[in-house]
């Protein structure tokens, strides 16, 4: 079976599901939740018997229920986490993570992220201060090497030979194809691409893959209230939404700043929009089209906030799409679609007034509050009239026609400007081109431009 987005419809029922199947994701919680309902789509309709096991398990355990069927139900689910097999971070990161589990007293941690090491560097767990001497070594972390051993002194024991032993035996389950009455239901947070034993997965098992989708506020909303009620941390929903927003709606960064939050606030805390502010750099993106409004509204304190984040770095969206800049040219791309919206305006309204439909003295057809379906009806045919002596709308290029919905939402922002004005800024730009190409600082110039077409100068 191939890979596969996680759905209720990408679950087989248990008779007709292979021997390995595997969800993974970059977010813990909802690859956690995934296979949880993994494991009940696979059981439906029978009792089947369910192995959970932890890190921390027996490998012995863990490969005989793998390799035997149950003995007391015709059905097996074997659940079990292999991230430590396949690997999620950089060796180095590793230990580091470990160490610091380590002193802040969360042992279970420690020993899952050590385990993740030895894993990675392929090193058995000899004497500890040897072993760690080595592992220290090749990350080039010498001087984490004693706290490394303090960890494997304490480290559980993986009989009989720990993760190559646990390879094997689900090498030898995933080779069957079929189920015979086990299934191995594994997760992974982040594998790397490229892992022998994902592909063998995907070749003869499933692999399912979690995400957000494009809705993802109300995913991340989930996220967030289960993640403080387990915590006992009292997040307040304007912190969420100011979450939200920081990380772009982006589920692993806001995972990510959400633990650290809620570490940061403590049991028994409380999160504020302001700890956000605070505690979490903005990585969102800016929309050019919330410029474009912003202008519409002739709003100087909003356009000009835009035009600074637009300029910052930050990636670029256009509407729901992402916006390809680049970089050396960027500020000269950025008037040129200000300059293109400035034209659309201009064309509109000056259309609209030839008709008496712009919005002004002595028009009667259009006024910005109008619905969308009413312009399509009353509005956009006048806009698309072929016009003397070209015999085409100048809304049409060789392309088609422009979007009926993209007019629409430049005639608004064209009905608080008059035809002089959008003129005389679409002349300007011009000018603004010729001093960006001259290496003037962008944001001054820009900010000059937009802030005297909001002024209608």
């Amino acid at each position: 079976m191939p890979k596969a987005a996680f759905s209720d419809k990408a679950v087989p029922k248990f008779p007709d599901a292979p021997a390995a199947i595997l969800v993974t994701g970059d977010v813990e919680f909802f690859v956690e939740e995934a296979a949880a309902r993994t494991r009940e789509i696979l059981s439906m309709g029978k009792e089947a018997e369910v192995l959970r096991f932890e890190d921390d398990a027996p490998v012995e355990s863990v490969s005989d229920a793998l390799l035997n069927r149950s003995l007391f139900s015709p059905q097996r689910i074997v659940e079990l986490d292999i991230s430590r097999l396949l690997g999620t971070e950089a060796p180095g990161r590793l230990l580091t993570k470990a160490v610091e589990a380590w002193e802040a007293g969360k042992r279970r941690e420690a020993f899952k992220q050590a385990r993740l090491l030895l894993s990675a560097l392929d090193l058995p767990l000899g004497a500890p201060e040897e072993t760690a001497e080595t592992a220290a070594r090749k990350v080039r972390r010498k001087d984490e090497a004693e706290l490394l051993a303090e960890i494997l002194k304490e480290l559980p024991e993986e009989k009989g030979g720990g993760a190559a032993i646990l390879r094997s035996a689900l090498r030898a389950l995933i080779e069957r194809g079929e189920n015979d009455g086990t299934v191995a239901l594994m997760t992974a947070v982040s594998p790397p691409a490229g892992v022998d034993l994902v592909r063998e997965i995907a070749d003869r098992g499933l692999v399912l893959e979690t995400t957000v989708g494009d809705d993802a506020e109300p995913a991340l909303r989930r996220l967030a209230e289960a993640r403080a009620k387990e915590r006992e941390v009292v997040l307040e929903p304007a912190a969420v939404q100011r979450l939200l927003i920081r990380t772009d709606y982006r589920a692993a960064p806001f995972a990510m700043e959400l633990e650290k939050l809620l570490e940061w606030a403590g049991k028994g805390g409380r999160i504020r929009a302001t700890d956000i502010e605070a505690n979490v750099e903005d990585e969102s993106s800016e929309d050019v089209y919330g410029l474009f409004d912003a202008i519409g509204r002739r709003d100087a304190g909003d356009a000009l906030a835009r035009l600074e984040r637009l300029l910052d770095g930050r990636d670029i969206r256009a509407g729901d799409r992402d916006f390809k800049k680049i970089e050396d040219i960027w500020p000269i791309q950025l008037l040129g679609m200000l300059a293109g919206e400035v034209r659309r305006m201009l064309l509109i309204r000056a259309r609209l007034d030839e008709a008496g439909g712009g919005g002004g003295a002595g028009s009667s057809n259009f006024d910005a509050s109008m619905s969308y379906q009413t312009f399509q009806a009353r509005v956009l045919p006048r806009l698309m009239a072929p016009a003397a002596p070209f015999g085409r709308s100048p809304f049409e290029s060789a392309q088609g026609g422009a979007h009926p919905f993209g007019l629409y939402r430049s005639a608004q922002r064209s009905s608080k400007f008059t035809t002089r004005q959008l003129a005389r800024a679409l002349a300007r730009a011009a000018d603004v081109d010729v001093a960006l190409k001259n290496s003037g600082p962008p944001l001054e110039a820009l900010t000059v431009y937009v802030g005297e077409l909001i002024a209608g100068r």
